[in-house]
């Protein structure tokens, strides 16, 4: 609870999104319409494929990471992979190595195009390429992506307490605390804090 309120309090500007990584401005214009894939410097991520992409990500879920992917953390609700991939206001990316495995997924889910908002989520799914950095480049190629792609203005994730590393990558990549709602949330018969944390795009 310390280190959250460490984060609640922090100094910085909540409104600015940090400028696009050095390979994310390499491989596109940010004036122009951006389309996956996303080439970075370790990692591309491309389409979401229903056919291939459905089973993969099932094959992912079952550990304690991957079942955050389809559980939301503001509502304990977990859905269905296929539920994800049918809904039109969900956009889903794989994550794969230069030479096409695919490691993780990223996801937008719930975009509004009226309110020019989404919410985002991240997984590393193969344990090998875990605690490398690559979440954290797959997730600033995928910012870029929904900010100058998708023109999204807010970007917003939630976040159990007990998710410090994700905290803190969130926290190093922009996103500021919103608000922390104490023992909001039921799972596993365990009542969580849940941190809503922003990032919000400036438009000239």
């Amino acid at each position: 609870m310390n280190e959250l309120m460490d984060l609640c309090t922090g100094d910085g500007d909540a409104t600015d999104m940090p400028p696009p990584s050095a390979e994310v401005e390499s491989a596109n214009d940010a004036t122009t319409d951006i389309a996956m894939p996303l080439v970075g410097r370790r990692v591309t991520i491309r389409e979401f494929d229903p056919d291939s992409d459905i089973e993969l990500l099932n094959r992912w879920l079952p550990d304690r990471y991957g079942r955050y992917f389809v559980l939301s953390c503001a509502t304990a609700q977990a859905v269905t992979v296929e539920a994800l991939a049918n809904s039109s206001g969900n956009h889903l990316g794989i994550i794969t190595l230069h030479d096409g495995k695919p490691i993780g997924a990223m996801a937008l889910l719930d975009h509004s195009r009226r309110q020019k908002r989404a919410e985002l989520r991240k997984l590393i799914g193969d344990p090998d390429h875990r605690g490398q950095g690559i979440a954290e480049e797959a997730t600033r190629l995928w910012l870029h992506y929904a900010a100058y792609g998708l023109g999204l203005e807010k970007i917003y994730v939630s976040a159990l307490q007990t998710q410090l590393a994700n905290i803190r990558l969130n926290e190093a990549i922009g996103f500021k605390v919103e608000g922390l709602l104490r023992n909001e949330v039921l799972i596993d018969g365990r009542r969580h804090d849940v941190l809503r944390m922003g990032l919000c795009v400036p438009r000239d």
